[in-house]
């Protein structure tokens, strides 16, 4: 018996995160399971499956991040720092997988996604572009490499 996980995405209407619904959609033991935006966005309504190209799917896209944790086994998470304060707190009641691709969090943010992995499951990283993943991986190799000389 195969195991399906419910994912949403939080930032759904951008480019990542619509790049993100595609994925879901496209992966084999994953279902779309809801999308946000912010109060006011202009993606609020709308067919969460036709804003990333996949055609109807009877998704709107809310802004009620609680609807959306509720609904999820796990959401992606590519919004604002205050916003993902918000999904953290979230994650951690309903005990919510969490995955951070939000950038520009301060230290305190930061830590704040470091206590809450403490209590749920979360992945986190301050750049998800390969490429970055890539040179930081590369540069570590040569820092060893090197030495501290």
């Amino acid at each position: 018996m195969s195991t399906v996980c419910r994912i949403g995405v939080a930032g759904c209407a951008g480019r990542m995160g619509q790049m993100l619904v595609r994925a879901i959609a496209a992966t084999e033991g994953c279902v779309l399971a809801g999308g946000t935006e912010a109060p006011g966005g202009a993606a609020l309504g709308k067919d969460l499956g036709e804003l990333a190209g996949l055609g109807t799917r009877g998704i709107k896209i809310g802004d009620d991040p609680e609807a959306l944790f509720a609904a999820c086994d796990a959401v992606l998470d590519f919004t604002a720092p205050a916003a993902t304060m918000r999904h953290s707190a979230l994650a951690v009641a309903r005990k919510v997988v969490h995955v951070v691709g939000t950038t520009g969090l301060t230290p305190e943010q930061d830590a704040t996604i470091r206590a809450a992995a403490k209590t749920t499951r979360v992945v986190y990283a301050g750049n998800m572009s390969t490429g970055v993943t890539l040179l930081a991986a590369l540069t570590e190799k040569v820092a060893s490499i090197l030495g501290a000389d």
